[in-house]
């Protein structure tokens, strides 16, 4: 049965990576207008840790 989940989660995977592309650009727009000279590579470095963290939250509840 765990395999048929697996090819099932792979069909996603474009729409999954995409989503999260999306996000951090998403966030990266919002610290820019907060912080207009902020550091990109930086932000995208906090906004990573964010989503994970915010991953294993979500993984745990």
């Amino acid at each position: 049965m765990a395999d048929l989940e697996r090819v099932e989660i792979e069909r996603y995977r474009a729409e999954l990576e995409h989503d999260v592309q999306h996000l951090v650009k998403k966030y990266c727009r919002i610290m820019g207008w907060e912080v207009p000279e902020i550091d990109e590579q930086q932000a995208r470095a906090l906004i990573f840790q964010a989503l994970k963290a915010a991953l294993a939250d979500v993984e745990q509840a």
